[in-house]
């Protein structure tokens, strides 16, 4: 999941400008869980830009934003506003916001397409009470198995990958941050329950860092999407 937060209103303002005539695009997805950018943060949004006389001329929440075939839909619902408005506001990740500037590019439209809200990175635990937390860096080479489970690409402030740099404190807290766990004391404690404490004597060879070079893509064989098939 992305995890995502709004942008502060100013900032929203000062992006959209003079243009009045807009239209809002939320997210079902990652942003509805983070509550950023489902119908009630779409709804909130649409009050507030308002209140400061801008016109929302129609607002929609795409299943997920990032799978352009559902933007495609969602936007084929509100063509003539979308062709009104002089910018496309977007609740959602960055990557939510490019798949509607393509999606408005394809249909010939020339206007802005803003983001309202900050992605914070890739968010892969969710915890009740609404904590998202980031364990994973999606490096590319993972060595979960080698570690007890605990990542310290992304735990060890350092990403250290051949154990602690030596200042771990006495209560197992990070030097660089005493608010966190050490994490390779972490995976020492972990690889101790399991009878695997013989993982730390390897000397691992450093990360291959090429392999999280931006944009990345996985090309695989098309699928047929179930959604889209016809009823049989």
């Amino acid at each position: 999941m992305i995890g995502t937060e709004p942008k502060p209103f100013e900032e929203v303002q000062d992006a959209l400008g003079e243009n009045e005539r807009l239209v809002l695009v939320g997210c079902g997805g990652c942003a509805a869980v983070c509550h950023t950018g489902g119908e009630p943060e779409v709804a909130a949004l649409g009050e507030k830009l308002a209140g400061i006389g801008k016109r929302v001329l129609a607002a929609v929440v795409p299943e997920r934003t990032c799978y352009i075939h559902r933007t495609r839909e969602s936007l084929d619902g509100i063509a003539d506003a979308l062709g009104e408005a002089d910018v496309a506001l977007v609740l959602g990740c960055g990557g939510a916001v490019q798949t509607v500037r393509q999606v408005t590019e394809e249909r010939g439209l020339v206007m802005p397409v803003l983001a309202a809200l900050n992605s914070m990175g890739h968010m892969d635990t969710l915890i009740p009470d609404g904590l998202w937390m980031e364990r994973c860096s999606s490096c590319g080479n993972c060595m979960l198995n080698e570690t007890g489970g605990i990542c310290p690409v992304t735990l060890c402030a350092k990403g250290l990958v051949n154990g602690p740099c030596g200042g771990t404190r006495d209560d197992g807290t990070c030097e660089a941050d005493p608010e966190k766990d050490c994490a390779w004391q972490l995976i020492y404690e972990r690889l101790k329950a399991l009878g695997q404490l013989d993982n730390l004597r390897r000397i691992r060879p450093p990360k291959r860092w090429g392999r999280m070079n931006r944009p990345r893509r996985i090309v695989r064989d098309p699928q047929p999407d179930p959604v889209a098939e016809p009823d049989r």
